[in-house]
């Protein structure tokens, strides 16, 4: 690595540990009040009050998150595993992430790049153009959803503009999501349980695994943008 990429790269984690410890200080109260008992127990009774428009409203949230693709999924997958807890959470993530797929995918596949180019996304598309002509279609799409720091959204567009059937596409992105969605609602639900220690360890262990697929996912773009 050269000198300059290293002054850079030791800027750039000062500046984000800065970010966060200051973050942290004004973030304080907050956390506190929502850390607290009398908290918790409201939120069990809101989720209760709901009934079946709370999971109406939470699906309706993650299609969207899906179809508009810049929205993060990570908050909703949150929610929802603090309303549902981690496996009525995943399930209904899961339903949601199907539904917008589906919705994206059967569009751009029957519209191809006219409705790309429209969707604003093919400047953020372009860079996956590779995955069109990999001989390992399905291996490479499923890695691509599995590990972290991928725009897994976007990918529903690119994939689209592939060969692979819309049923085979949608198994393999599914399933290839459900490590990152289910640490998502189990770190939800221990919230909501109030085991602040596990969700605690589950956000640290999640940053450090989100770090190593966001370094190894720049370095595979890397290595097929330039062959």
């Amino acid at each position: 690595m050269a000198k300059h990429s290293k002054k850079r790269l030791l800027l750039l984690v000062f500046l984000s540990s800065g970010l966060c410890l200051i973050l942290g200080v004004l973030c304080f109260p907050v956390l506190r009040s929502l850390l607290s008992p009398d908290f918790r127990e409201w939120l069990i009774q809101w989720v209760e009050q709901l009934g079946m428009w709370g999971v109406v409203g939470l699906f309706a949230i993650q299609v969207l998150q899906i179809v508009a693709a810049f929205i993060p999924g990570e908050p909703v997958e949150l929610v929802a595993g603090t309303m549902y807890g981690a496996w009525g959470g995943l399930a209904l993530c899961l339903a949601g992430i199907l539904a917008g797929s589906l919705m994206v995918f059967t569009v751009i596949r029957r519209k191809g790049k006219a409705a790309l180019e429209k969707s604003g996304y093919a400047d953020a598309i372009r860079k996956y153009e590779f995955v069109r002509n990999e001989k390992k279609l399905e291996t490479i799409i499923f890695l691509l959803y599995l590990i972290p720091g991928t725009p897994k959204d976007i990918l529903v567009y690119v994939c689209a503009l592939t060969d692979i059937p819309l049923g085979r596409f949608l198994l393999l992105s599914t399933v290839a999501r459900i490590p990152s969605v289910v640490s998502s609602t189990l770190a939800g639900a221990s919230f909501a349980s109030g085991n602040i220690g596990l969700t605690l360890g589950i956000f640290f262990f999640t940053g450090l695994i989100g770090l190593a697929g966001i370094w190894y996912h720049n370095r595979l773009l890397a290595q097929k943008n330039l062959s």
